[in-house]
């Protein structure tokens, strides 16, 4: 089920990209200025908005979509936001690392 998910996110960073490049040519700036935003930081803020934020019923998720692994004393009751921004920095970076090889496309990667 998170694989879908995080192909169907690659997939809208994909399409995202191309309606930025043709809203920028066009001047438009509405919506378009989180593509200004350097990709990393672009990769946070589309997580955090299509996975939304992890409550208690959706264990074994806290935060935003971080999968609490074996040993982890993570708890959706006591995260805070800004904890689980640096838990889902630290797991985007993780996965990023993974797929160095690839270049540029190790962030496109780290989000299936």
């Amino acid at each position: 089920m998170m694989r879908v998910f995080m192909a169907i996110l690659c997939s809208l960073l994909a399409v995202c990209s191309v309606s930025a490049r043709d809203s920028r040519q066009k001047g438009t700036d509405g919506q378009a200025a989180i593509y200004r935003l350097p990709l990393f930081e672009r990769a946070v803020r589309c997580t955090k908005y299509f996975e939304g934020w992890h409550s208690e019923k959706h264990h074994p998720y806290v935060g935003w979509g971080h999968q609490v692994q074996p040993g982890e004393r993570y708890s959706a009751r006591t995260m805070t936001k800004r904890q689980a921004d640096a838990l889902l920095r630290k797991d985007l970076r993780k996965f990023c690392a993974m797929f160095r090889k690839f270049g540029r496309d190790s962030i496109l990667l780290s989000e299936s």
